[in-house]
């Protein structure tokens, strides 16, 4: 997966909690599985890594490893604001 590629699917993963939780201010905390369903997309591997590289970026807090659930900080929803003016 190309670094633009990957860039991508993160901020389409912010973007996937941001909905699953309702838009709710973070801390809101929702299930890996409802994400993924939202995402529409089978790759666990794929998905666990991102959740990872985002963890990294202060963008996501996750719970369990692999993560079981994940929330967006507000480092992440500054990250969708600023991705969705561009």
């Amino acid at each position: 997966m190309a670094a633009q590629d990957t860039t991508k699917f993160i901020v389409d993963l912010l973007r996937a909690v941001r909905n699953v939780t309702g838009e709710r201010r973070p801390p809101a905390w929702t299930s890996v599985d409802k994400v993924q369903a939202r995402l529409g997309t089978s790759n666990s591997e794929a998905l666990d890594l991102a959740i990872r590289l985002a963890g990294k970026k202060g963008w996501l807090r996750a719970d369990g490893d692999p993560a079981s659930s994940i929330t967006l900080t507000v480092q992440g929803l500054s990250v969708l604001e600023t991705s969705s003016t561009t």
